[in-house]
């Protein structure tokens, strides 16, 4: 009898360890078991759901997964081009490790569609006596989470990125930061848009790192996109310019970069962004004690009374114009080499203001940001939405180049009409692939400089020639497209803000690229 007994618990005991060695044997999800309905009910059976007040929590390499409280769940990024699993998840119970599980899902078969469609997964956090059921939105793109008040030191920041990664592995930051509203135009939306940057644990500035594979630094701006209806159009923006800038022979030009990202701020989900490499001293190389970077934020003009006042006032704005500061003190004659370049330039009378002008900037540059803003139709890309790049040489003269930032307002969108008009609503405007766009400096450059045109037709036909060809571009777009629509990132931002008028495809794109550089091609060889 006693032999049966032992035999018996034998038996038992050998049943209990091919049940727990099954768990480590089966499928895994980011170092995590799969379990079926069955095995998660062996699992749970002497243990009883975690009290209200229990803190469980999921973590990834080390770092909280951002949980958005509306509905309940966490986001993890996940790389939809690799097949494998990257990064390992594990979970915490009142600060004590705790152990995590899947529960069999179908849609771990076919994941690429289960991420598109927002499909939200079940894992279990349990440890010795308790458990708790949550719930998983696996996304196809990088997710910042932010946690603290707008305006203080003691804010933090948390980034999850399996796929810019510059390393090509699950890259998580966690860092403290101070963050806080970019741009007047993002007070008059509802999502609004921010600059943030990053701290040392004390407090102290400099922390600097890269993110989502752009260069490191501590300084970013996430990008609302609010107004642009395909959230394509500010990309492919700032891809054509730095297509642009790596042709020339200075980096006093360069552009910026933006990767996507999805936002969630304190437990609120606030959609997709993009976050952008500010363009600065160091993303245009320049010299922060000489040179200087000024920047047309708006359409307020300045002129020769706001000039003096601003030199008499030591202010770094003029009207609609503002000094990057980047530390700089306030020295006489900030403003001499933009006030002879607007004196020149747009108050420009005779053949000799031409010369002034052209003593001051890049004649070539003006002419690519011309064809540029031309090229996207950019409304909003005339005389603001502008960074002047100005090199001050040794010996006192100086170069000044135009820079776009901002160019929403493009690719075929135009301002809405009529009395109704809102700022924040965009139309799109087929009559733009048709129409030449100008501003003050350019009109009367081509007025009194003959040789202009023709440098302006063989700019364009070198382009044309080379990176500017319509497939190009409308693949490009349907990729950046096909990127957010597969990552579910589009459908739930078109949720969070149905007044953004989110349009999910190319086809205007399309359309506006096909009619526009033909139209283009044309008009520059009657010009």
């Amino acid at each position: 009898m006693k032999k049966v007994i032992i035999l018996s618990f034998s038996l038992l005991a050998a049943g209990l360890f091919a049940g727990y060695l099954f768990l480590f044997t089966s499928a895994q999800v980011m170092g995590a078991s799969v379990l079926s309905e069955e095995e998660v009910s062996f699992l749970l059976a002497d243990k009883v759901c975690f009290s209200p007040e229990t803190d469980a929590g999921l973590w990834l390499n080390g770092v909280e997964i951002p949980y958005e409280t509306e509905e309940k769940r966490y986001y993890i990024p996940r790389n939809m081009e690799e097949d494998h699993w990257k990064g390992q998840i594990c979970a915490s119970a009142d600060g004590m490790p705790a152990s995590v599980i899947w529960e069999a899902d179908e849609a771990f078969d076919n994941i690429k569609d289960a991420v598109a469609a927002g499909h939200v997964f079940a894992c279990i956090i349990y440890n010795e006596t308790g458990y708790q059921k949550v719930s998983v939105l696996f996304t196809g793109i990088p997710v910042m989470c932010i946690d603290g008040d707008m305006g203080e030191t003691d804010s933090r920041v948390r980034v999850f990125d399996p796929v810019k990664s510059l390393q090509g592995n699950y890259q998580t930051e966690e860092s403290r930061i101070y963050y806080n509203i970019r741009g007047n135009a993002s007070k008059r939306f509802e999502k609004i848009g921010y600059r943030l940057e990053l701290l040392q644990e004390d407090g102290e500035a400099g922390r600097k790192t890269s993110l989502l594979g752009m260069r490191i630094d501590n300084d970013w701006q996430l990008k609302a996109m609010y107004s642009d209806r395909s959230k394509l159009r500010d990309k492919l923006s700032i891809d054509l310019w730095n297509q642009i800038a790596e042709r020339t022979e200075t980096k006093a030009d360069a552009g910026c970069r933006m990767e996507y990202l999805e936002l969630i701020i304190n437990g609120s989900y606030q959609g997709l962004y993009g976050l952008v490499e500010p363009t600065d001293y160091k993303s245009l190389s320049l010299n922060k004690e000489k040179d200087l970077i000024y920047k047309a934020a708006s359409d307020e003009w300045p002129d020769e009374r706001l000039f003096d006042e601003s030199e008499q006032l030591q202010s770094f704005s003029c009207a609609g114009v503002n000094i990057r500061q980047a530390g700089k003190i306030y020295a006489p004659g900030l403003w001499e080499p933009f006030r002879r370049f607007w004196n020149s330039g747009y108050e420009m009378e005779s053949q000799e203001d031409l010369e002034k002008l052209y003593d001051c900037i890049d004649r070539q540059n003006f002419i690519a940001y011309d064809l540029y803003y031309n090229a996207i139709a950019g409304m909003d890309n005339r005389f603001k939405n502008i960074i002047y790049s100005t090199v001050v040489h040794a010996d006192g003269t100086f170069t000044i180049r135009r820079i776009p930032w901002d160019q929403n307002y493009s690719w075929g969108d135009d301002f809405e009409e009529g009395e109704e008009k809102d700022i924040k609503n965009i139309r799109y405007n087929p009559e733009l692939a048709c129409r030449w766009l100008n501003e003050e400096v350019f009109r009367n450059m081509q007025k009194y400089d003959s040789g202009l045109s023709e440098d302006m037709r063989i700019t364009w036909e070198e382009w044309r020639g080379t990176f500017l060809k319509e497939e190009y571009w409308k693949t490009h777009a349907r990729e950046l497209m096909e990127y957010l629509t597969g990552s579910g990132a589009f459908a739930r931002d078109t949720v969070r803000w149905p007044d953004s008028n989110n349009v999910a495809g190319t086809g205007e794109i399309e359309a506006f690229i096909d009619a526009r550089f033909v139209w283009l091609d044309e008009y520059l060889r009657r010009l």
